[in-house]
């Protein structure tokens, strides 16, 4: 992984260095482009219109047409070349029209900048942080039970303790202690404990950028009925 961090960074002084196309990822190793999403470092934006073709030496950028492929129902890029030495219908994947931009703050943060790499071993440090603190979130809110299926008035509410949270993560209590105190904000842990005993929905945990976390208030506001309800529901009683 440091390999490939150091290479995007290396390309960020060429101009469109920062755009990330379907043909490159075709050689990267399997789940390194998924690796780099999830961690925001690579950020998906609008396809390309065009690729190289490769069907012959001539290397041409083409714009494939898009077509439904009758036997799959499937959408496929087609291209009708009129060389002799690749002419005919040739047929593109269009996941080669894929791109994403090199999230360069988030490289900068994991000491990857343009032409000032850090030291090979100061990367591995940063990256095995940003590693362990994207773990302790995932570990809260799958304490709390927090989901998109799940309403405010159903999340879990008692407080994870650092013991919780180290048996989840198979980490030793002092490990979780280290990271709480290295990666969220000052008094953090007191914080979050006292938002989980308030009226209020809190101790869920939200990531407002992509080096931020705190604690997002969210209010449950129960349903009273109106004076009509209450009439059709005595109508029926």
């Amino acid at each position: 992984m440091a390999d490939l961090l150091a290479q995007l960074a290396a390309r960020l002084g060429i101009p469109d260095g920062d755009i990330v196309t379907g043909d490159e990822v075709r050689n990267w190793p399997d789940g390194k482009l998924q690796e780099l999403v999830a961690e925001r470092i690579l950020q998906e934006i609008e396809p390309g219109t065009t690729v190289v073709c490769d069907q012959c030496d001539e290397r041409c950028s083409i714009e494939p047409q898009r077509r439904t492929d009758p036997r799959t129902g499937k959408m496929v890029g087609v291209h009708f070349c009129m060389r002799e030495e690749g002419g005919g219908r040739i047929e593109i994947d269009l996941n080669r029209l894929q791109r994403w931009r090199i999230n360069k703050r988030k490289l900068a943060q994991m000491g990857y900048r343009e032409g000032k790499p850090r030291s090979p071993a100061r990367q591995n440090r940063q990256v095995k942080r940003t590693t362990e603190k994207t773990q302790l979130i995932s570990a809260l809110l799958a304490h709390h039970e927090f989901s998109d299926d799940v309403s405010p008035a159903e999340l879990n509410m008692t407080p994870a303790t650092q013991e919780e949270l180290a048996k989840k993560l198979k980490w030793k209590q002092s490990k979780v202690s280290r990271v709480l105190s290295r990666c969220f904000p000052a008094k953090f842990w007191s914080l979050y404990k006292r938002a989980c005993q308030s009226d209020a929905l809190r101790g869920v945990l939200t990531k407002l950028d992509e080096d931020v976390t705190t604690i997002e208030p969210v209010h449950y506001q129960p349903h009273h009925p109106t004076r009509r309800e209450e009439q059709q529901a005595d109508h029926y009683r």
